[in-house]
């Protein structure tokens, strides 16, 4: 962990001169921020006039903006900064939300983990790394993510869900998760999502008006096509090979005859029975190790059928890994086979090189095969020990974490 940790430093110091000429993801918040800022919220999804504020600090034309426009109350202080100064801030910020994660993953393990060992696990992960390094906000949704699980597990339920509504400037990511609550018969949790839900748009109706949020909609009908990755690919540089997800598989294993109706057939359809299969799971979970396990492969399948998700998203990874840790100290021996196995899968997930090969080659949509042998390895451990163990550990019956 030690050495990974000190060849994603390598790589963040590498790029730092490109971070300070505003060759990252930062200049699109910065400059989001600055058109409120300026009064200009209005105009937020005109292509044009969002590219005249990124053009004050980064060369070259930004893809359309594709966030609900509440994000940008947190960035709105940056905007009163330098661009360099408000990027080292914001990245201080991150490395802080890391820190909130490590603390509140603590209590995950039978015997309360140090935090110092799960930090450095956390740094290890590239991927939070290209997340600092590209300025983007997916360790604020890890974060939030983090709090919610804790939330849950202290069976604060609507707490837990009010607070993943937060998330929803990310909502390819959180969507899904709340589906699964919803089929999986988490009631509570849904019923605390709606109001974060509400409070969220109507921020955002606030900050842009209905105009703004009209032109929102738009953008996000233009992006939320198969047929629309070409013209991403083109104009953009968006191309579907660099995400770690099903989309991206499908974009790089499939042959170019193939046509975007049996792409989006193929990608609909195992999207659907992947979370079935996880809200199935997820009706199953009782006690408190059971429930630590369904909400891991929740999120690892979520992260896998994510429609617009980059390596920065894949980030939220780290919280199944370190749940899946945890597992095995909770279960019941295991054959050296599979300890080998899954030993040998957690280990490509901290291989940085591996990492860096798939970006320059586009070819980062392969991550999803050793996601998948991971979430398979995760499904295939036996439920009753998990919470036979768990009863084990306190003489009084196991309290339902979550109630049906």
């Amino acid at each position: 962990m030690i050495l990974t940790l000190g060849v994603n430093a390598a790589v963040f110091c590498i790029c730092w001169k490109q971070i300070m000429g505003g060759k990252n993801d930062f200049p699109v918040f910065y400059s989001n921020a600055q058109m409120v800022h300026e009064g200009q919220a209005s105009r937020l999804y005109d292509v044009e006039a969002e590219n005249s504020f990124v053009r004050r600090v980064s060369d070259g034309d930004r893809a359309p903006n594709n966030h609900l426009p509440y994000e940008l109350l947190i960035f709105l202080p940056f905007a009163r900064l330098r661009f360099g100064a408000a990027y080292m801030l914001w990245t201080l910020l991150g490395l802080a939300m890391l820190g909130g994660v490590a603390q509140l993953t603590r209590n995950i393990w039978p015997a309360e983990s140090r935090f110092g060992p799960i930090f450095l696990a956390i740094l290890a992960f590239f991927p939070v790394w290209y997340c600092l390094l590209q300025g983007q906000d997916s360790i604020l949704l890890l974060f939030l993510f983090a709090l919610s699980f804790w939330l849950w597990r202290q069976r604060r339920e609507d707490a837990a869900g009010f607070v993943l509504a937060l998330g929803l400037f990310r909502p390819q990511l959180v969507l899904p998760f709340v589906l699964v609550t919803f089929l999986g018969g988490k009631w509570r949790f849904v019923r605390g999502f709606v109001p974060g839900a509400a409070l969220v748009s109507l921020l955002s109706l606030q900050v842009v008006g209905i105009h703004g949020m009209t032109d929102y909609a738009r953008i996000l009908m233009l992006q939320g096509t198969q047929g629309s990755a070409r013209t991403l690919a083109e104009q953009w540089q968006v191309r579907p090979g660099l995400m770690p997800t099903l989309r991206g598989l499908l974009w790089i294993v499939l042959p170019s005859s193939a046509t975007t109706r049996i792409r989006s057939l193929l990608l609909l359809s195992v999207t659907l029975a992947a979370l079935l299969w996880t809200a199935r799971r997820m009706r199953s979970a009782r006690d408190e190790a059971t429930f630590n396990l369904i909400f891991a492969l929740a999120v690892t399948v979520v992260t896998l059928v994510s429609f617009h998700s980059f390596i920065h998203d894949f980030s939220l990874m780290i919280l199944p890994l370190l749940t899946a840790a945890s597992g095995l100290a909770w279960s019941e021996p295991i054959t050296e086979t599979r300890a080998y196995s899954i030993v040998t899968v957690a280990f490509l997930f901290f291989l940085t090189p591996l990492y860096l090969v798939l970006l320059f080659t586009d070819k980062v949509g392969l991550f999803v095969l050793p996601t998948v042998a991971f979430l398979w390895l995760m499904s295939s451990w036996r439920m009753g020990s998990l919470g036979a163990l768990s009863a084990r550990r306190s003489p009084a019956e196991p309290t339902p974490i979550l109630p049906v």
